[in-house]
């Protein structure tokens, strides 16, 4: 026979500290241990003291169903998403005074034990003005991806927080979807020296991604009563499952319109600045060249109407992949030309050179925006404001070429404030394709700020901090060239 040692005082004794009785002495009936937690990250990472309740995302390991994340040892509503991500219920009560909130989570016995600490700010940090932030070298504006509110399951989340990149974590957390985290962005952008945050804008942002507002960090943007210097604009992303199509044009129009009389909504020549992400898109929905004229001279009057003196429309298209020695540009440059647009850029060049597998010197990035530079002395009968991509590595997200290649470049901060060095000297040398003439100084563009799942950043994170945004700062604030290329001139290049 076994013999049973649990006695009823060690039974009690064991139930209260959640292990399960012995039962007898048979060794398989011994629950297995439970893992100590470990936490890598918070999100978000801090709040305004005051602030209201908010879902926090907590992003570790060894997670289980009786984890408990804890602030200050306070157990909160705890939800496991995952082994490695959990979500807790932050009341507005332990935002009521100054931090900081130092978060850990308990997992229980057998086993188990407190993970290691985090702590999330409160209140939320700032930086103050730095020099950089009165450059007056450049107007330089960074498009910002719009995708980063949804919960960290989110498919632009992927590879990211629970991937090999965790490294690309910024340092105002994964999500943007609080006001600590957009100010604190819009600080760090303007003490680099940038002007403006160029927004994608999605039409029905909302019923094509349920889970996720893909206009989130633009709608906060407008809401703050101080966006710390800087200004901002909309890239509508004209296609499906965005477009307006002609159906909803109207509609979109009176709503962009309303944010355009924004005091510090961007301006060029004194106009609201409204940027289409695809000339082809547009020349789709509305049939012809006509039809994209009368669509913009719609959007121009509702502006006349709201008091504004029109509207100042910016065409984009792509090149093909491998374009570069194979052919030119002037059928996109031409479709922009005739459909009645103010100016012409080209934000994206990754695979503008011949695509390959593996990784590529950032030389073939940069080689791609001089070229599309080059191509605007040749074909623009518009003004062209040149882009700058600040890098390509979408490995995160496996994003390839048309043909199948995933291709990264690598890159240094010194390199991407070199290219913006260029595309300076590069609009001075050309007078004539400037938006706005001399004596105003030369409009620019950064690809991107935060496009982290596809590697064109310069937003600080956790591994860079603000390597990226300092080099653009030096370069913004310095007089003389740095570069060693030679710009090309509308005198010498135009064909």
């Amino acid at each position: 026979m076994r013999i049973n040692f649990c006695a009823n005082a060690v039974f009690a004794l064991l139930a209260a500290i959640n292990l399960v009785s012995c039962g007898s002495a048979d060794s398989s009936h011994i629950e297995p241990s439970n893992l100590a937690p470990t936490i890598v990250a918070l999100s978000p990472n801090s709040s305004k003291q005051g602030g209201p309740a908010f879902t926090l995302s907590v992003v570790g390991n060894n997670f289980i169903p009786s984890s408990t994340v804890q602030w200050n040892s306070i157990s909160l509503q705890t939800t496991l998403i995952s082994s490695q991500l959990l979500t807790a219920e932050v009341p507005d009560s332990a935002l009521s005074s100054a931090g900081p909130g130092v978060i850990t989570v308990a997992n229980f016995t057998p086993g188990g034990g407190i993970s290691n600490a985090l702590n999330l700010a409160v209140p939320c940090v700032i930086d103050a003005p730095k020099t950089a932030s009165t450059q007056s070298r450049a107007r330089v504006g960074a498009f910002y991806f719009d995708g980063w509110s949804g919960p960290l399951t989110n498919f632009h989340f992927h590879g990211l927080p629970f991937g090999p990149y965790q490294d690309r974590q910024p340092l105002s957390g994964w999500q943007d979807n609080s006001t600590c985290a957009m100010e604190q962005q819009l600080a760090w952008a303007h003490n680099f020296g940038i002007d403006f945050f160029l927004f994608d804008w999605y039409y029905n942002a909302e019923a094509a991604e349920p889970s996720d507002n893909l206009n989130s960090a633009f709608d906060i943007t407008r809401s703050l009563p101080d966006r710390h210097g800087m200004k901002y604009a909309m890239m509508y992303t004209n296609g499906p499952p965005f477009d307006t199509g002609v159906d909803g044009w109207s509609d979109a129009v009176k709503v962009w319109v309303n944010y355009m009389t924004d005091p510090d909504y961007m301006r060029v020549n004194g106009k609201p600045l409204f940027v289409f992400i695809n000339v082809g898109g547009m020349r789709a929905d509305f049939g012809s060249a006509a039809g994209v004229a009368a669509a913009l001279d719609e959007f121009r009057a509702a502006a006349v109407a709201k008091g504004l003196p029109g509207v100042y429309f910016v065409g984009d298209f792509g090149p093909p992949d491998g374009t570069i020695g194979e052919e030119s540009l002037d059928d996109g440059f031409s479709i922009a030309g005739s459909d009645g647009y103010d100016a012409i850029t080209i934000w994206g060049y990754p695979f503008a050179r011949t695509p390959v597998n593996g990784e590529v010197p950032f030389s073939g990035l940069s080689d791609g925006g001089h070229w599309t530079w080059e191509q605007a002395v040749s074909h623009s009968p518009l003004p062209y404001i040149p882009a700058v991509m600040d890098g390509w590595d979408s490995r995160p997200w496996g994003e390839t070429s048309a043909g199948g290649f995933l291709m990264w470049y690598d890159r240094t901060p010194q390199d991407v404030a070199t290219f913006l060095n260029d595309a300076i000297e590069w609009a001075n040398a050309n007078p004539q394709l400037r938006p706005e003439p001399p004596p105003a100084p030369p409009l620019v563009l950064i690809t991107s700020w935060n496009e982290i799942g596809e590697g064109n950043h310069i937003l600080p994170t956790v591994t860079e901090g603000t390597s990226y945004g300092d080099a653009i700062a030096n370069v913004l604030m310095t007089t003389t060239s740095t570069s060693a290329r030679a710009a090309p001139t509308l005198n010498s290049e135009r064909q």
